[in-house]
């Protein structure tokens, strides 16, 4: 069992115990996503009502973190990878449905059936990427360190180029160093703990 590294008092209003905080990998479902798992963060656990509370570093970092892993993808996104790159650009379905020339009723389809094509995931991709470029041509300080347009643009470019029809599980690792670093001189750099 891995070393106690912090206690706090439980985050649950009534329980009132003590948490105790240990550095391991968390499965980070709060995002919407059964793929993701953070490695190397601060997880705290109830002695008294056995809650889980992960130490999320600048979850708006993380997040795109992620997004870029899913740009990535060399294969169809999945429809809950739809539904996390459309939040992540602050788009409800009637605004993301309008967009793509669809109705809610086909994004919904996309987002819970895994209905969408080769075409569709493209489209979604060149959005988050278009979302992603201009929110770091329009910082002082990028949200994500060491991340250019150009590269950024060129990778996924290249992955769309090569992306495979056809669906695939796939398992994201980010390391809490992935995240730190991200971090470093960024607009959003904080520790958000997140009740389980």
């Amino acid at each position: 069992m891995n070393e106690i590294v912090a206690t706090a008092r439980c985050y649950r209003r009534a329980c009132g115990g003590v948490m105790e905080g240990r550095i391991g990998n968390y499965p980070y479902r709060e995002c919407g996503l059964d793929s993701v798992t953070l490695k190397g963060i601060r997880v705290y656990h109830c002695t008294e009502c056995n809650a889980l509370v992960p130490e999320i570093p600048a979850a708006g970092v993380l997040h795109r973190l992620i997004a870029v892993h899913l740009l990535n993808k060399k294969t169809l996104l999945s429809g809950a990878e739809v539904r996390f790159l459309r939040k992540l650009c602050g788009y409800s379905a009637e605004e993301f449905s309008t967009i793509m020339g669809s109705s809610k009723a086909v994004i919904s389809r996309w987002e819970n059936q895994n209905t969408h094509g080769g075409g569709t995931d493209r489209t979604i991709r060149l959005l988050v990427l278009d979302f992603l470029v201009r929110e770091i041509a329009g910082k002082s300080a990028p949200v994500l360190k060491d991340v250019t347009v150009e590269q950024l643009s060129r990778q996924v470019l290249d992955t769309i180029k090569e992306l495979a029809d056809r669906r695939s599980d796939e398992q994201y690792e980010i390391p809490y160093k992935d995240i730190e670093r991200s971090t470093q001189n960024s607009n959003i750099n904080s520790r958000e703990p997140v009740l389980v």
